[in-house]
């Protein structure tokens, strides 16, 4: 082979090679959700249908959404939200203690929502917190899920094993995994105290709950038909737009007959939408007797 013929050759192989790293690189690149340390947030109280073709791909058990009395700019009528006691997803324990829980809505009790009465939300009820920033920190080891609301965190053991033999907590245990664009976080280890969402939905220590977080172009096609206000849509169609997508599905033995799956969207917000310290306890005693659920409390200091 001539000089010339092999160092042409050498030349091909190196940019081969570095095209087959790129690619690879490009294949196994680890998803920002950091986003420069600004925030997420969503604007959807009810965690919605997911996309078609998800596994147990059904939306929440609800009825409708609550739609408040202020939200009237598209001339609906207020509503409570009510979750569905018949669903056939529902163990009859589980629709028995739904349709209580709309009985006293409906004879006019405040529906309890964790977010308003400040009690842990849980694994996936964490989902249908709104209107205050996330914030993802990311290492090789560990992903730290920071929400403004009470400031709750939830941390995420990356490429690492549930241990045996897990006390039941509000926030369970998460491990997490990167596949390809999308964060894959499985949750076990929860205790019965908290709710499936706003609606709410109750379930029992069996719950297993594993979320897919992926950023995607807010396309209008992730507006699936489902019970929501219909003016939130404006969030998520703009296709120039990333919006973080969640798809968790839930499988429970002990509260469900199936599994089944919901999603959340987050926007990104800007440096004009700082994260800040939100105390969710101060004033939120039940001041106009109203039979509020009491904002969780303790006898004495726990440290």
């Amino acid at each position: 082979m001539k000089p010339h013929s092999a160092l042409i050759a050498a030349g091909v192989v190196c940019a081969l090679s570095f095209a087959a790293t790129a690619e690879a690189h490009a294949q196994t690149a680890i998803p920002d959700f950091y986003n420069g340390g600004l925030t997420w947030t969503s604007r959807q109280a009810n965690v919605m249908p997911p996309m078609p073709g998800s596994p147990g791909a059904r939306g929440p058990i609800g009825d409708h959404p609550r739609f408040p009395h202020y939200a009237n700019n598209s001339g609906r009528p207020p509503t409570l939200r009510i979750g569905n006691d018949v669903s056939p997803l529902l163990l009859p324990w589980a629709a028995a203690k739904t349709r209580e829980a709309n009985e006293k809505a409906l004879a006019g009790a405040v529906p309890f929502t964790a977010a308003n009465r400040c009690w842990p939300p849980g694994v996936p009820g964490i989902l249908g917190f709104t209107a205050e920033p996330v914030l993802f920190l990311q290492t090789p080891t560990e992903l730290t899920i920071l929400y403004q609301r009470g400031q709750i965190i939830r941390r995420i053991h990356l490429n690492e094993k549930h241990p045996e033999n897990l006390k039941p907590s509000w926030m369970g245990h998460s491990i997490g995994r990167y596949e390809g664009d999308t964060l894959v976080v499985d949750t076990i280890g929860l205790n019965d105290k908290t709710y499936m969402d706003n609606f709410p939905i109750p379930h029992s220590d069996q719950i297993h709950v594993i979320e897919r977080y992926r950023i995607v172009p807010g396309s209008p096609d992730l507006i699936t038909d489902g019970p929501r206000p219909r003016d939130d849509e404006r969030y998520y169609t703009n296709p120039t737009k990333q919006v973080l997508q969640v798809i968790a599905t839930i499988e429970d033995q002990g509260a469900f007959t199936a599994p089944f799956s919901v999603m959340q969207l987050y926007e990104k917000l800007t440096e004009k939408d700082p994260f800040e310290e939100s105390i969710c306890q101060q004033n939120s005693d039940d001041k106009l007797d109203q039979g509020l659920v009491p904002v969780p409390t303790a006898a004495k200091a726990d440290f």
